[in-house]
């Protein structure tokens, strides 16, 4: 593991930390299985007897940590079994970009982030472009500037984060957009800002509502997570948002993504 973020994050766990989460299927299963998370970076033996019959067929997802980068991993497998990695580039492309949600900051494990959840559900190539700033609305206009973000059938941008100035945001988002919506099909743009700090929402709709109107852009507002109802479930205080409210997320895109795309319908 190399490029740990410092800081105090004691909800998230030791394996978003500088750990791997794997998960299984077999190629004929629909949905991917939990095998472990493993936060000790030493060798580690994993027994897939527990999960498949011998000589079944079977594939691995591995998803490395949130906060730290995984510079190096390597597998070994009995003798007697073979393995190959899978190159097959999936059909379907969709770019996410944001700020600490979209990073993942909030979740106990990679495999709880709602991108990762789109990417296993829909069997898509899924970029996350996201930040670990309060300012990244402008590290991902620079990036869509400079076309360093890939060309996605859907683009998806968090509008959550509105501890930036104003300003940056009524300069930015009108300037980001256009060039998101060059490169995205289809373009959906989230937040989920708590009572308290409605007003947030409204300098986001006012600054973007043309954008609104002429359908370049749809608006999905997930500030229910901070009701009453869901708060102690979904939040941790008003900053983090955690991994049964990456599920909702999830849950909600996910039915806009396929009443726009036509995707499994």
């Amino acid at each position: 593991m190399d490029e740990v973020i410092k800081g105090y994050f004691p909800h998230i766990s030791t394996s978003a930390r500088a750990g791997i989460y794997l998960m299984y299927k077999r190629p004929t299963d629909n949905n991917w299985m939990n095998i472990k998370s493993y936060s000790d970076i030493s060798h580690f033996t994993v027994d897939m007897s527990h999960f498949v019959e011998a000589g079944e067929v079977y594939e691995i997802l591995i998803y490395g940590p949130i906060i730290s980068k995984l510079t190096k991993l390597q597998v070994t497998v009995p003798e007697g079994s073979v393995a190959k990695i899978i190159e097959e580039v999936p059909n379907r492309n969709i770019v996410v970009a944001g700020g600490f949600n979209t990073y993942g900051i909030g979740c106990t494990s990679t495999s709880s982030m709602f991108s990762h959840i789109l990417e296993r559900k829909f069997d898509a190539k899924v970029t996350n472009n996201s930040y670990n700033t309060v300012n990244y609305l402008k590290n991902i206009y620079f990036d869509y500037k400079n076309s360093k973000v890939p060309i996605a059938d859907v683009g998806i941008l968090e509008l959550d984060n509105f501890s930036q100035h104003e300003s940056v945001i009524e300069t930015l988002l009108p300037r980001l957009i256009p060039l998101m919506k060059q490169r995205c099909k289809y373009l959906i743009g989230w937040y989920s800002i708590s009572n308290d700090k409605a007003y947030k929402k409204i300098i986001a709709n006012n600054t973007i509502k043309e954008f609104i109107y002429n359908a370049d852009l749809e608006i999905v507002d997930m500030s229910c997570l901070y009701d009453e109802d869901y708060r102690d479930m979904c939040v941790y205080s008003n900053v983090y948002i955690n991994d049964t409210g990456n599920i909702m997320i999830y849950k909600k895109l996910e039915e806009v993504i396929r009443r726009l795309t036509k995707w499994n319908i």
